[in-house]
Parts: structure tokens; sequence; C-alpha cells
């Protein structure tokens, strides 16, 4: 099964030209009077609008941003860049709270490859489960990210809170089976209680045994 991030056709409509805020990578809108924060990268429009909804031409130290209405969603507040290619961003109006996983409100999380096709593995949708996952990466210690990885997944938390946009966030497994949550964009990495895939060690049976190499990663 194939988790898709989909393109929408849509009817074409004047196309508007943004401008970019020098260095910051954020964008104006100088015909509306808004201006647009683009969120870290764990955060992804789970589809947009085939047509373009506003470009931001090159300029002197910036490259050329093309934007999408995101369906369901007011494109006075949230916009993105092409999500079939690259690591697109989402951007926020300024008046918009860029949300945490804490005020994400998680639903469901797919558990899934990230190859060039998003291939979706499972479905986590109790309750239970989500709300250990959500607890350890926001309240775990933050530990340092393991030298050996022998098994990785994309871990897309969907909300009906938030809805057109997915959060984003690495599942790990190291070489002694212990499982980890891992934010590549802010370098957070936590242990996980919560066992997805294979290994004998920390995370089997929704617990945390602290092995050595866990408690000298902890320590530094």
């Amino acid at each position: 099964m194939t988790l898709t991030f989909m393109l929408i056709f849509s009817s074409c409509g004047k196309v508007l030209k943004f401008k970019n805020d020098g260095d910051t990578g954020n964008l104006i809108d100088e015909e509306n009077g808004r201006y647009y924060i683009y969120c870290k990268g764990y955060l992804r429009a789970a589809a947009i609008n085939t047509e373009l909804y506003a470009i931001c031409p090159k300029e002197k130290g910036s490259s050329e941003v093309r934007l999408y209405e995101i369906p369901g969603l007011d494109p006075a507040k949230w916009l993105s860049e092409d999500i079939s290619t690259g690591v697109p961003f989402l951007f926020r109006e300024q008046s918009e709270e860029e949300p945490t996983l804490a005020e994400f409100e998680t639903d469901i999380i797919h558990v899934t490859l990230a190859e060039e096709i998003i291939i979706e593995l499972w479905v986590i949708d109790e309750k239970e489960k989500i709300d250990a996952i959500v607890d350890d990466f926001i309240n775990g210690e933050q530990i340092k990210l393991p030298e050996f990885i022998s098994d990785n997944s994309t871990l897309i938390f969907e909300s009906e809170k938030y809805k057109g946009i997915y959060y984003i966030i690495e599942y790990l497994v190291d070489d002694k089976g212990n499982n980890y949550l891992y934010d590549r964009w802010t370098g957070r990495c936590v242990l996980c209680s919560v066992r997805l895939t294979g290994g004998g060690g920390a995370g089997n049976d929704n617990s945390v045994k602290e092995t050595d190499e866990i408690k000298g990663a902890r320590e530094g």
C-alpha cells in the first residue's frame, strides 16, 4: 500500500507574485498585505492543488519559490511548495502558529518506508500507543543519535485538528535492537517505548530497558 501525497487538479486563476524577505527565506505578499513564514521540515502538506497560486522569482542569494494551495485550507493562512519533489516547505501566514507535536492532537500514525514512493507498512490508530509515542518524543530525555542503525522508517502523524497537514519524524532501530524517535530538523533524538519493528532491546513489550549503551549515550 502506498501513502499518496496528492496533487489535486484545480481551475486556473491569477498567479500572485511574492517577494523574498532577504535572507530569512520568508515571503511577502505585498498585494494582500501578508507575510508567510516557512515551517520546519517536520511539517508537510498532505495534498496540493496543481495550479500555481503564487511565485517568488529568484533573486540574489535566493531560489525561485512556487507555491500551491492546500485543499481545505485557506491560502491566506497556509501554502505549500510542490510536494512531489525534493523536500517541500510548508508556509504559514505569520498570524498562524506552527503546531508542536503536543498541539497536533494526532488521530492516526502512518508507519512508512520513505523512498521515492512512500510505502505504508501499517497504521497505528490505538490511542494508547499514539499517546505513548507522542509522550516519548515530547518528554523523553534527549540522547545521542545511534551510530549504527539497522532499521528505520518514517512516522507520518495525521490529525483532524490540522487536516491537510502532516507531522513527520523518524523511527530508528539500532544494531542492538533499541528504538528511537528522531527529528532530523531539530536533531532531537529520544528513546521510544513502543516497538514498531524488529529488535530485541529497549522497546519490547512497550517498555524501555536502559542498556549500558543507552546510559552512555544519555550521559554523553
